[in-house]
């Protein structure tokens, strides 16, 4: 099926004159839960859910693992996370830390992924198309 939009109207906020456009906006579905998930890896494998939670559970717990010493992950064709941090500039080489110590949020850390080559190629596949939407309210949620 792929990507679905709907045509909306939206204001640019950002503006002064607050310009009304359009543009595509696409439709949202439920996320597939992690019992969802694995219960069918599960099924599509011929093994105890318990098993594979097990498993799937080991897996992350090994992730976070090397992730909070510092290490990337790869996951082969699936891809790679790593921690990454980003910080807010300072004028003098000296202000580094005196900012980190004011200020609690210096650092944002975050988990970067970088997609394999399957999702690579799932994406060169995927389709974006526009669907019909009768009476549906708009899924982008303003401010």
């Amino acid at each position: 099926m792929g990507l679905q939009y709907r045509k909306g109207k939206v204001k640019l906020n950002y503006r002064e004159e607050k310009p009304e456009v359009y543009k595509a906006i696409q439709l949202t579905y439920p996320q597939v839960t992690y019992e969802q998930l694995v219960e069918e890896i599960a099924q599509s494998r011929g093994v105890n859910t318990n098993m594979t939670r097990s498993v799937v559970d080991a897996l992350l717990n090994r992730l976070v693992h090397y992730m909070e010493i510092g290490h990337g992950v790869s996951l082969g064709s699936f891809g790679s996370f790593k921690p990454v941090f980003t910080s807010k500039t300072v004028q003098t080489y000296g202000e580094i830390e005196e900012s980190l110590a004011a200020d609690a949020k210096g650092f944002r850390k975050k988990v970067r992924f970088y997609p394999g080559g399957k999702f690579a190629q799932m994406l060169k596949g995927m389709s974006v198309t526009g669907a019909e939407v009768l009476d549906v309210p708009d899924p982008t949620p303003r401010p």
